[in-house]
């Protein structure tokens, strides 16, 4: 995933060429390649670490004109005369400037700007000229053709996998007077909550999130209304995601984990420092982050104190809301200590993640449809990703008996799925290795006496397996008019 936007603290009053060119790069990083961007800093540290020690040998030869026209009594560097007699003369203005610095030195440093500059052209060029993608309709998107966004899910669409994010940091003083960043998922858009698979409605309000995100697909571009005027300049055009996930399954996915280094409990504050595999987005390193007594803390599957919390302790967390929210600083809401309770908080999400689609069935979209001279025909169908295995192999195993198939909208509603579907008879079950993101790697042939007007290629579908009970769903979950597509 390419970052949508970086942090990026910078010192001191004068901003430097070598500084004005690291801040273009961030700028552009969500477009700029990951291991381009890495080059392009190393690149900038070098020439700008050249272009000071010029800058350090000429300062030396200063400071030698400087103190040895002092000690004969002359003017100083900073332009007064330097007399210890009370009773002498008032000082007088400098009018001898310093030592020009050499031609050889001027060229040095401009020529080092200028290979700096040269190398950005390249690089930005291909920033600008990568085109973002756009998702198509039967089409899953290719690997690291997202952009990373963070923040905390603090408005919540369950019905139809919809919310709203308030930004990690400030860009743009959005935190004080911008809006949220509103989202839909894709149709095979991934939901992880405390390591395992989930809904947007398991992750609860005020939980901060990282997700991978596109542009709406077409036709699609009202989706998420567009800004009002006046707050349009917050527009971020990423809206469409991929994956939502929490901060433990986030870092845990990516073989990240956390340890303890200090607790202040006095002043509410834990430090922490990153292990194993550092996130190619997020958090890493050494990080403080507030915890308080609201904080759960998890120890042997049961809530302990802060007191409990040791140095060197392996854990693993999730954050929320601080009031340095804007500066980038977090709560921790979730804190857990050993791997025990760890697994437990992954097991029982795991059983709501695997009791929510038996209820509601797998989705997934048709690929093609054969259609036979008399009525029925074969559709192709492709699950999509982000399951437990449990599920899909609950499919397979049956699949002698046929499969139920109901026809489902983008937000993967259905309308009366217990009633509006067809059995069909399973042909061929095909899995592909290393599948793309959103798509299972599942493809199924089926053979149907009769096709529904939904089983169309591109279109969305949930399907059932024959061993699952019968669930009629809340009203307000199905689909009543075309007008709430």
């Amino acid at each position: 995933m390419s970052g949508i936007h970086t942090h990026f603290t910078m010192t001191g009053g004068e901003r430097s060429d070598e500084d004005t060119l690291v801040r273009i790069v961030a700028g552009r990083q969500g477009c700029l390649p990951h291991g381009a961007r890495h080059f392009f800093f190393i690149l900038i540290a070098l020439l700008s670490s050249l272009a000071r020690v010029v800058e350090a040998k000429r300062g030396n030869k200063d400071r030698r004109f400087s103190t040895a026209g002092r000690a004969a009594g002359a003017p100083s560097a900073k332009g007064k005369v330097t007399r210890t007699n009370p009773s002498a003369a008032p000082a007088v203005e400098n009018r001898r400037s310093l030592p020009p610095p050499s031609p050889l030195t001027r060229v040095t440093r401009h020529f080092l700007r200028a290979i700096g500059a040269a190398a950005a052209l390249p690089l930005l060029a291909h920033a600008q000229d990568r085109p973002d993608h756009i998702p198509q309709p039967g089409q899953f998107p290719p690997p690291d053709s997202g952009h990373y966004i963070a923040g905390e899910l603090v408005m919540l669409d369950p019905v139809n996998r919809r919310g709203g994010l308030r930004l990690d940091g400030n860009p743009g003083d959005r935190y004080h007077i911008g809006p949220l960043h509103s989202f839909a998922m894709l149709p095979y858009g991934m939901v992880w909550f405390n390591g395992a698979p989930a809904e947007l409605r398991d992750i609860p309000i005020g939980t901060h999130v990282h997700g991978c995100f596109f542009v709406p697909p077409a036709g699609e571009e009202t989706t998420i209304p567009p800004l009002p005027k006046g707050q349009q300049k917050f527009e971020i055009k990423y809206n469409h995601a991929l994956s939502i996930e929490d901060d433990f399954s986030f870092y845990q996915r990516r073989g990240q984990a956390w340890k303890v280094v200090s607790l202040d409990a006095a002043r509410g504050k834990l430090n922490v420092v990153s292990t194993g595999n550092a996130a190619k987005d997020g958090i890493n390193g050494a990080y403080t982050f507030d915890i308080d007594d609201v904080t759960r803390v998890w120890k042997e599957r049961r809530l302990v104190d802060l007191k409990d919390i040791a140095p060197d302790t392996a854990v693993q967390f999730n954050l929320a809301w601080a009031q340095g929210w804007r500066d980038r600083e977090f709560t921790v809401s979730d804190l857990w200590l050993d791997e025990e309770s760890a697994k437990f908080a992954t097991e029982l999400q795991r059983r709501r993640h695997i009791r929510f689609q038996r209820q509601r069935w797998l989705p997934g979209w048709v690929d093609a449809v054969e259609n036979f001279d008399f009525g029925g025909g074969i559709v192709t169908l492709t699950l999509f990703g982000g399951m437990d295995q449990s599920l899909y192999d609950d499919l397979k195993t049956t699949q002698d008996k046929g499969f139920g198939v109901a026809v489902a909208e983008k937000t993967l509603r259905t309308w009366a799925h217990r009633g509006d579907k067809k059995i069909g008879q399973v042909l061929e079950w095909k899995e592909t290795a290393n599948p793309p993101p959103g798509s299972s790697g599942i493809q199924v042939r089926m053979k149907f006496a009769e096709l529904l007007e939904g089983y169309r290629p591109g279109r969305i579908v949930r399907v059932k397996c024959d061993s699952w009970l019968f669930v009629t769903m809340p009203p307000e979950e199905r689909m009543k008019s075309l007008d709430e597509r």
